[in-house]
């Protein structure tokens, strides 16, 4: 992966490459265009209750790539909801849509990216808070602090089943205006993140939280089966993304479950 104009290419391997492209990217949005409407304007598609879902499909994919585009001027809010999947199905297919929308959306937008044509990998499958191995990844809870992943390029959740609990709003933070407009760079407004496994990934200064908030991201709630999630995790894409903490209110009951699609490059 190398820097291109107003992008960065793929192609790095280790978890030490990333860390540097992360980093690299990062200090280039406190330059970057900024969204000319603000910070996650028009990033909702929605799924009217008549549309027929699979004919649907290819209309969906390409709004949903559209928005997430972040290349040279043509800024799109990098974040997208898409609501209304309730409407039409029970959760095993509504995850089984939300795995052909992903890659529908991924094939629109990998052509528009330095470095599409390389080899991917997409990853599927279930988290459930409370239940993740702590000796993997260093805690049983998936909520953190506004981040970025550190391999992953696209990633998009569907929530559901959710219960027995209060929190869990996940936050969307666009940091291009946020940078820019305080004049900071990776090492100003970053630090990075405490791993059981090779590599971190970058992590938001607690300093900066609350006013990058406020300034320039959106509190998107706790989302439910309704809605999948959508972010461009590109290293100069700019969105940063993270969890209100969870507090278990009832024990028995509690649920908190997401289906996740990824994908990252494949080490050659």
């Amino acid at each position: 992966m190398r820097g291109r104009g107003n992008a960065i290419e793929l192609g790095a391997t280790q978890a030490t490459d990333m860390m540097v492209l992360r980093r690299e990217g990062l200090d280039r949005c406190a330059v970057a265009p900024l969204a000319v409407d603000g910070p996650f304007a028009d990033m909702t598609v929605r799924l009217a209750p008549d549309d027929v879902p699979g004919r649907e499909l290819p209309r969906l994919a390409a709004a949903v790539a559209r928005r997430l585009s972040r290349p040279d001027h043509r800024v799109g809010p990098g974040a997208v909801l898409v609501t209304g999947l309730a409407a039409h199905f029970r959760p095993a297919a509504a995850r089984e849509f939300h795995e052909d929308l992903f890659r529908a959306v991924w094939t629109e937008f990998r052509a528009g990216i330095p470095g599409g044509d390389r080899e991917f990998r997409i990853k599927t499958g279930t988290v459930a808070d409370g239940a993740i191995p702590e000796e993997l990844y260093g805690s049983r809870w998936s909520f953190k602090d506004l981040h970025v992943d550190r391999e992953v390029l696209l990633f998009s959740h569907l929530y559901g089943p959710v219960a027995g609990f209060a929190g869990g709003e996940l936050l969307l933070v666009d940091v291009r205006p946020y940078l820019r407009g305080r004049g900071l760079g990776f090492a100003d407004a970053f630090t990075w993140s405490s791993e059981s496994t090779e590599g971190s990934k970058p992590v938001l200064r607690p300093e900066h939280c609350r006013s990058a908030v406020a300034e320039c991201g959106v509190d998107v709630g706790p989302l439910g089966p309704d809605a999948i999630v959508f972010v461009n995790n590109m290293p100069d894409a700019g969105i940063l993304h993270g969890v209100r903490p969870v507090e278990v209110t009832d024990a028995a009951a509690f649920r908190r479950e997401y289906h996740r699609c990824s994908v990252k490059e494949v080490s050659p």
